[in-house]
């Protein structure tokens, strides 16, 4: 008998009331003695033989000895058994965090002695049994993320948890719950601190008796159908510290009455049809951290009492129709550590008191009419990593100062009217990626050491007056020896003075057309043109032994421009009735891409009878050619070389989904669509089927005129026709992920009859990856190293499983992603100030629902907890 089965053996036949722990190192199913013990704690990864008892129905069930069943995050499947049911003197169950299947037995009503049941994150259905409300002594009880739905009578079981008297914790968040909303919810027990109804489909209006649960500390009915207005009895709760009612269709005022909260610390309202002014009396919550009003209707002028808030440390406000100056007892805000946003408004002024938000992370006050100069004071705020000052009438120089801020990843002065030279001191700005100064009246030479080595022209080219050796930019002009005739010195700056005038004229204009916010940002801003001879000279007339590859809207070929420049040619198939929007959806997409990691169009040419785009030529080819190497042929990236494109490829994806001027989706990401440069640097590319998202459009894309993207890749919901979402791509890039690791292409043979890709990860997961993975990742591992490798590769995969969860509410977005990543890239590598595996990374997925929830109980699972 192998030593782990003859300990589980031991301890079983011998413990009838003792705590026991079992570990099993294989996850084999064992016969083992049916003796009950009063608790059974899990700590293994992997553990089957709980699962295999019940199932067997080998307890010794008169005995009914046990009191508590925790294995929680292993692999139990199957449904749970009737028979569970009869285990009556169970106090404590944690299953959560499994893969049980089926519906909840009613069996489990007679459970008249439990006080804690935890099934979320499993795969369980149909409805809440009302047996549950046999429970009397019941004080928690989490079945969120979950597929459970309402019964033919709605939300009968929240009227049957009344007789529940000691109730505390209620989260159902996350499940397929109908409805409206009964007024016998304000009867559930006066003790309940804490209920959980988000990510659900309850609609009707929320009942004001919901305020005569005095004791609530939590209430999160976000992500639902609840119209009308706010209930004030919801902000008259005494213990109130969290309120989430965001993504609902709520409208009318918010309720001054919200002052009263002393207690409140986060307050939710975002993504609703509030209206009218933001109250003054926010300004008396001591206690408030995180404020989200973003995405609504309101007007008139940002309170200066929200200054009081000393304690604040995330502030949303951006998509609404804000106006006035900012207040300076806001913008001095000095406690604020995330991110302060009110893009998107007609808010005027200086920011000189931002330079306060010492430990702010992130500032975005784009698309405003700020004036004045860019205070250097900002230079203060250290942990700056993202600065987007874009879209306002700022002028002035571009304060040298700002390159003491040397954490900053992000930086975009693009659309206003500064002047001068650019800073050189920029050019030690080790962490700056993106950097944007066009549309400005800046002057003089582009740096090209430092940071600037990474950037393209396109940042700054269309700034009047920079020269360099840059692509569209002139070279700068030295003084020579000669003396020109006085006539000359005179003429000739006159000439040149009137063309500047006019053209900066002409500019200004262009620029406040191209850079105000508009309801549909214009798009006809095509790329500079090539004539099409010059394409037939550059690719040999467009001869086979330069063609790269071939699409279903065109062919690829390289080419050489007669300034020596490597470039790749798409000619589109005309005779494609899709190829002409094809084209335009790709001259739209790339034209104002500002992002190393996403593929810029260089020039176009575009006739009655021809159509092409002229693309940087990338020399290593596609990732798909780096996978899938010619017969006999090894792949040579090794791990940390996934790592890395994996973290390119999603700071690509996070930019057009969050930072383009308008949110893109790819529609179409796969490894053929990622181009590697020189230097192995990732680009994403063929953008031909991508959807262009106006953040003011009220027009919802669907896929139901066209499946968008390749088969493997594309999101389960848009085979149903749903609508075309950022978490279409993200499912993509979680399937990107998978064949990263595996080298397994979702299309293949041995995927039929109901398996995918991340099904058969599934299987093996967590314990037996080693038999799913490339096995070069394994081969090329050092003895001492096997360990840490199996760690990193079993986090990797697991970003590519959250990825790919059938529900997009239960998908993080690309910037969670990178947060991941940065982790576990950091862990593996021993980059100091980063943990060292294994690293949990269940709370970055859930991390904008965290900022909105309390911390998780370690030991259980709800969404919610009073911690």
């Amino acid at each position: 008998m192998p030593p782990t089965e003859q300990i589980l053996q031991n301890t079983l036949e011998h413990s009838s009331s003792m705590e026991i722990d079992i570990y099993d190192d294989k996850g084999k199913a064992h016969h083992m003695h049916p003796k009950i013990p009063s608790r059974i704690l899990s700590k293994g990864k992997d553990l089957r033989e709980f699962h295999y008892m019940i199932h067997q129905r080998q307890w010794v069930l008169d005995e009914q000895a046990l009191k508590e069943v925790a294995i929680y995050q292993n692999n139990l499947n199957g449904p749970i058994p009737w028979e569970f049911g009869r285990l009556s003197e169970l106090q404590q169950v944690y299953l959560w965090g499994n893969q049980l299947t089926g519906e909840i037995p009613t069996s489990l009503g007679n459970w008249t002695h439990l006080q804690r049941l935890e099934l979320a994150r499993n795969q369980l259905s149909g409805t809440v049994p009302l047996e549950f409300g046999k429970m009397q002594q019941l004080r928690w009880l989490s079945l969120s993320d979950n597929h459970l739905v309402s019964g033919s009578s709605g939300l009968s079981i929240l009227k049957v948890l009344t007789n529940c008297s000691g109730l505390e914790i209620l989260d159902l968040g996350s499940n397929y719950l109908t409805g409206i909303l009964p007024i016998s919810i304000g009867r559930l027990s006066n003790s309940l601190s804490v209920l959980g109804l988000y990510s659900n489909e309850i609609g009707g209006n929320i009942p004001d008796e919901i305020g005569n649960l005095t004791n609530l500390t939590t209430v999160c009915l976000d992500a639902n159908r609840f119209k009308g207005t706010i209930p004030s009895a919801l902000s008259k709760l005494p213990n109130l510290e969290r309120l989430t009612l965001d993504t609902n269709n709520l409208h009318g005022r918010i309720p001054k009455s919200f002052g009263q909260s002393k207690r409140l610390g986060l307050l939710s309202l975002s993504e609703n049809m509030l209206s009218r002014q933001i109250p003054d009396s926010l300004g008396k919550l001591p206690q408030l951290r995180r404020l989200y009003l973003d995405h609504n209707q309101l007007s008139g002028k940002i309170p200066a009492s929200l200054g009081r808030c000393k304690t604040l440390e995330m502030v949303y406000l951006l998509h609404n129709k804000l106006t006035g100056n900012m207040p300076p007892e806001v913008a001095g805000l000095q406690n604020l550590q995330f991110y302060f946003n009110v893009s998107g408004y007609l808010l005027q002024g200086s920011i000189l008191e931002m330079s306060k938000m010492i430990m702010v992370l992130a500032i975005d006050v784009s698309q405003n009419n700020f004036s004045g100069s860019i205070p250097s004071a900002l230079a203060s705020c250290k942990g700056l990593e993202y600065l987007n000052l874009s879209g306002n009438a700022f002028e002035g120089p571009i304060p040298a100062s700002l390159s003491d801020l040397e954490n900053l990843k992000y930086m975009d002065l693009s659309c206003n009217n500064l002047s001068g030279t650019i800073p050189v001191a920029f050019k030690k700005m080790k962490m700056l990626q993106h950097l944007n100064l066009s549309s400005n009246r800046l002057t003089g030479e582009v740096p090209k050491r430092g940071a600037f080595a990474t950037l393209d022209a396109s940042e700054v080219m269309k700034s009047l007056g920079l020269c360099g050796g840059w692509i569209n930019l002139s070279p700068c002009s030295h003084p020579n020896h000669k003396h020109p005739s006085v006539s000359k010195k005179v003429i000739i700056p006159v000439v040149v003075g009137i063309a500047i005038f006019i053209m900066s004229l002409l500019l200004v204009v262009v620029s406040y057309r191209s850079c105000r916010h508009s309801s549909v940002p214009a798009l006809n801003v095509w790329p500079p043109k090539i004539s099409y001879e010059e394409l037939v000279n550059a690719t040999g007339r467009f001869n086979d032994e330069n063609l790269l590859g071939m699409g279903s809207f065109g062919s690829v070929y390289k080419g050489i421009l007669k300034n020596g420049k490597n470039i790749a040619v798409k000619v589109l198939k005309l005779q494609d009735e899709h190829a002409h929007q094809s084209f335009s959806r790709e001259c739209n997409a790339l034209k104002r891409v500002r992002h190393r990691n996403v593929i810029k169009i260089i020039l176009a040419c575009s006739n009655l009878d021809f159509k092409a785009l002229i693309l940087a030529f990338m020399s290593n080819g596609s990732l798909e050619k780096w996978l899938y190497p010619p017969e006999g042929g090894i792949c040579k990236l090794n791990l940390s070389d996934r790592l890395r494109l994996a973290m390119e490829i999603a700071q690509g994806m996070a930019y057009l989904h969050h930072y383009y001027f308008v949110q893109m989706i790819h529609c179409d990401l796969k490894p053929s669509n990622v181009l590697l440069g020189d230097d192995m640097t990732s680009y994403i590319a063929d953008f031909g089927l991508s959807n262009i998202i106006f953040a003011n459009s009220m027009d919802s894309l669907t896929s139901t005129d066209a499946l968008k993207g390749s088969v493997g890749y594309i999101a389960p919901e848009y085979g149903m026709g749903g609508n075309l979402t950022t978490k279409g791509d993200v499912y993509s890039y979680g399937i990107l992920i998978l064949e990263l690791l595996t080298r397994k292409r979702p299309t293949e043979d041995i995927f039929g009859e109901g398996m995918n890709l991340q099904k058969w990860i599934e299987m093996h997961f967590p314990n037996r990856i080693s038999d799913v993975v490339d096995n070069s990742l394994l081969i090329d591992a050092h003895e001492s190293e096997t360990s840490i490798v199996m760690e990193c590769l079993t986090q990797f995969i697991q970003i590519g499983l959250f990825c790919t969860r059938e529900s997009p509410q239960e998908q993080p977005d690309m910037t969670k992603i990178i947060d991941i990543l940065n982790t576990i890239r950091g862990a593996f590598l021993g980059t100091p100030k980063n943990p060292q595996l294994p690293i949990d990374i269940t709370p970055f997925i859930d991390n904008e629902r965290n900022m909105k929830m309390p911390k998780k109980e370690n030991r259980g699972s709800s969404s919610l907890s009073t911690s």
